[in-house]
């Protein structure tokens, strides 16, 4: 697969998972942060280790509710997420 491509599909997920996020964020403004990363892992497959991970290194209370995260908060989360779950898919790989 050529540099570009690969580059958008990554992009791509990133941006559907912001999207998924940014969404309930509308939607929902009261559901905790943690139950819409749940619901992530549901719509998108996302790793559950990599949304646990997320949030204890952003010090992110999971309680919070979505619609009072600012829309960089939100980013960072997404961003944070998104780089656990290829770091967590990509373990099993390089071990075989």
């Amino acid at each position: 697969m050529n540099g570009p491509l690969l580059r958008r599909l990554i992009h791509a997920d990133f941006e559907n998972l912001l999207e998924i996020l940014t969404t309930r964020q509308h939607l929902a403004p009261h559901e905790p942060v943690a139950q819409a990363l749940a619901r992530t892992i549901d719509e998108m497959g996302v790793c559950p280790n990599a949304t646990a991970q997320a949030l204890q290194w952003l010090q992110l209370d999971g309680g919070t509710s979505i619609g009072r995260l600012r829309r960089t908060e939100l980013m960072q989360l997404a961003r944070t997420v998104y780089r656990f779950w290829r770091e967590n898919a990509d373990v099993p790989a390089a071990k075989s």
